[in-house]
């Protein structure tokens, strides 16, 4: 809803609480009147009663009890204790319009609003008189003193709340003030037990306590009673307000810690919150009115050479706001309009420190930045790639058409770059007539390349130049990494190295008809030689992750997971080393060399706990056949035969399965090995691969479980194992990384899982470490 509906909504409201209120106004002032009528024809015999009961409901006025679950939440006075004592003897009705004369002038002074104060007035006033009625009735039938207050006082807060459910019923409830949900049974109790003890106190005082110590029978401690009742609550008040001070006091300082932390929309929101707790109201809002009526409010600046206003509206509980609550939304104001003067201060100098003046673009120390963060922040198999762009002629084109062309030219240039480069792609101008850009997301070398030829090709349009036609040529060296670097600076030194080799070719006699793009090859070559080097010289390592069965708390078997770190480029991710052990036609020495290390470990995990047996490697569907690694595998497992060696497929290979890799599994199968569908439901996962294609083991993928508060996730997952129980399956489910998760799954019937929660894939020397110090327990310590 915009503001126009709020405000129209908020007049409405306020309609209806004006019919509803009409009649307890009349009643308050009729009983105000009718009481300034008895008192003038009729002149009480003790004015000083009269008075002290007057005085004693203003001086008890601000002493609350909290009756609402939420600090904010409707708070309840104890003024009809005064009416224990009759300010004027044989007329209890005038009595109550005596006291509802000092309800309206504290209720006045407290919400500083007549006609709220009026209807607060006349509502209590109706209370009162119930209030008198039932304890008189009681007293002339003989109840007890305490019995009679208990149920006189609970039948007046009955008729006060009663009416103040009906006042606020048919509401949002965001909008009530007051809801038989937000009123505490057991702060209730106390609040009338207190008045109800009180008011026994006081008329047991007056009526025995003072009698016994008047000497002089026209002389009455009567009002002095009723004085240090009200003066007692009056102390009490001021505690509860100190207590309040300090609270709101803490709420404003917690804000000035939290606020500076935000920044733009945030800070805004950040702001309506904080507001929202330390003046207790329902509505908090950033707006450019000013605050009206009894709203409450002040000017904020979110943004520079901006002015609004915070401003709060509907005090929870239906009370009026107070000078304290305008001084706490002033101070959190001043707060979060400092603290976003600060923020745009810093952002200033952090973008001119990091921006190039000319074109507009980071500068080389943001390029910096931006290069170590995307190598760093990547996902391990994410590729990344940097574009060095060499303006070519440049110095020339300055000395023939002047700087002023020049400083054109890479304007345009700029903005081609950032047209033409996509929004996740960083940009920067690093040097005089010296672009780069930073591709991010890649998954080869073949997409880093396209992204380079569509950015030359839109830099190398025609253009008008200062009324010359003019076609730029750029020279521009292309580096992708497929592995987190050590040093990210490497891949500046190769794409500078490839552009200068291409500007070199063209000075050395190639024909400079268009802008080109050279790949460098140092990079690719250089990974191809670490990785054909680490598989030839049998330097790949394992990790271990465990599979638990979530029934037993237990692990039964471990994944073998390839790791390799070179000493110069550090660790390189499994898939790059996949993708280049295939590019080399090494990929079956690859995996004997992961099948040989991974079956000697299974040993020696056997040896510490015999109840873990198996180990599963993953490979490439087109292995399994004879004429690649099928008998190698038979024979392992025959060299192995206390060791269950288990060979996961991925589902999405299985499209492209024939009749004789299905026999080739059926054959493994017989020789004693276990077949496990790995990442199911990763993809366009097909009922068929789990029908069609024989298999031991089903493994779930995780993005089946990314929400399980969803019922159909649930009920898949339900299914899935219902599966795999009905055809002696083994379903696995992966990517556990919580024991919340894990007692969920649990719940639906799965047994077995894997993930971080259990285990993050280790070394050997770990995993051997930690079935010795926990043994089989699933759970880390």
């Amino acid at each position: 809803m915009g503001k126009k509906g709020a405000a129209v909504r908020r007049v409405g409201v306020a309609k209806g609480d004006t019919v509803f209120a009409a009649p307890f106004m009349a009643f308050a002032v009729v009983a105000i009147a009718a009481g300034i009528a008895h008192l003038v024809v009729a002149p009480p015999s003790s004015w000083t009663l009269v008075l002290a009961v007057i005085a004693s409901v203003i001086i008890c006025g601000p002493f609350h009890i909290r009756i609402g679950y939420d600090r904010g939440f409707p708070r309840a006075g104890v003024s009809i204790v005064m009416l224990a004592i009759e300010p004027l003897a044989g007329a209890p009705f005038i009595g109550v319009c005596i006291w509802a004369m000092g309800v309206v002038i504290a209720q006045t002074w407290l919400r500083r609003n007549f006609w709220l104060a009026l209807y607060t007035t006349g509502l209590a006033t109706v209370g009162a008189v119930a209030f008198v009625a039932v304890r008189n009735g009681l007293d002339a039938l003989g109840v007890w003193l305490l019995p009679s207050f208990v149920v006189a006082t609970a039948v007046f807060y009955g008729v006060v709340l009663l009416a103040e459910f009906a006042r606020q019923w048919g509401r949002e409830e965001v909008d009530r003030g007051v809801s038989a949900s937000s009123v505490k049974p057991l702060r209730v109790a106390f609040l009338v037990a207190v008045v109800s003890v009180t008011a026994t106190l006081i008329h047991y005082i007056d009526a025995t306590v003072i009698s016994w110590l008047e000497s002089d029978p026209n002389v009455s401690l009567t009002p002095f009673v009723v004085l240090l009742a009200g003066s007692l609550f009056y102390v009490l008040a001021q505690r509860s307000r100190s207590d309040d001070i300090e609270a709101r006091l803490s709420a404003v300082v917690d804000a000035a810690i939290e606020l500076p932390r935000e920044s733009g929309e945030s800070l805004g929101t950040a702001l309506v919150s904080r507001a929202r707790g330390v003046v207790r109201a329902n509505t908090v809002e950033v707006r450019e009115a000013a605050p009206a009526g009894d709203e409450i409010g002040a000017p904020v600046s979110l943004r520079a050479g901006s002015e609004q206003y915070v401003v709060a509206s509907r005090k929870l509980g239906g009370g009026a706001f107070s000078r304290d609550d305008q001084r706490a939304i002033e101070s959190l104001a001043h707060l979060t309009s400092e603290a976003a003067r600060m923020q745009y201060e810093v952002d200033s100098l952090e973008q001119r420190a990091n921006t190039d003046p000319l074109t507009g673009l980071p500068n080389y120390g943001a390029f910096q930045q931006a290069l170590i963060e995307a190598n760093e922040h990547r996902a391990y198999h994410e590729g990344i790639a940097l574009l060095f762009i060499d303006l070519d002629n440049f110095k020339k084109l300055n000395d023939n058409y002047g700087h002023r062309a020049g400083d054109a030219l890479l304007r345009v240039v700029a903005t081609r770059l950032e047209r033409s480069s996509g929004g996740g792609d960083f940009v920067s101008r690093v040097g005089g007539d010296e672009f780069v850009v930073i591709f991010t997301g890649l998954v080869s070398i073949d997409q880093a390349k396209e992204a380079a030829d569509r950015v030359i090709a839109a830099l190398s349009e025609r253009m008008d130049l200062e009324g010359h036609d003019l076609k730029p040529l750029v020279s521009a060296g292309l580096a992708f990494s497929s592995h987190r670097e050590v040093d990210a600076q490497s891949l500046v030194e190769d794409a500078d190295r490839t552009m200068l080799q291409a500007k070199r070719s063209r000075r050395q006699g190639a024909v400079a008809t268009g802008s080109t793009v050279s790949i460098s090859s140092h990079r690719s070559t250089r990974l191809n030689d670490i990785v054909a080097r680490a598989i030839d010289g049998n330097r790949l390592m394992l990790a271990f992750q465990p599979i638990v069965d979530i029934s037993t708390g237990k692990i039964w078997a471990f994944e073998a997971l390839t790791r390799y770190v070179d000493p110069e480029l550090g660790p390189i991710s499994a898939p790059s080393l996949i993708a280049r052990a295939k590019s080399l036609g090494l990929m079956n020495a690859l995996t004997e060399q992961v099948i040989t290390k991974a079956l000697h470990a299974a040993e020696q995990f056997r040896a510490l706990e015999p109840s873990v047996s198996c180990m599963t490697v993953n490979l490439d569907l087109g292995q399994i056949s004879d004429a690649e690694l099928g008998p190698f595998l038979r024979e392992a497992a025959r060299s192995h035969p206390e060791i269950s060696l288990c060979i996961e497929l991925n589902e999405r290979s299985l499209r492209s399965v024939t009749d004789e890799l299905r026999r080739d599994a059926e054959n493994l199968q017989e020789a004693g090995l276990i077949i496990a569908l790995d990442d199911y439901g990763s993809d366009d996962s097909s009922v068929g691969a789990l029908v069609h294609f024989p298999m031991n083991i089903l493994k779930i993928d995780k993005s089946l479980i990314g929400n399980l508060e969803d019922s159909r996730q649930r009920e898949l997952i339900k299914a899935l194992q219902g599966f795999g129980d009905n055809l002696g399956h083994t379903v696995v489910v992966e990517g556990i990384e919580s024991a919340a998760v894990a007692e969920t799954l649990r719940e639906l019937g799965v047994r077995s899982v894997q993930g971080y929660h259990f285990g993050r894939p280790q070394s050997f020397a770990l995993t051997r470490d930690r079935l010795r110090r926990t043994g089989t327990r699933a759970e880390l310590s």
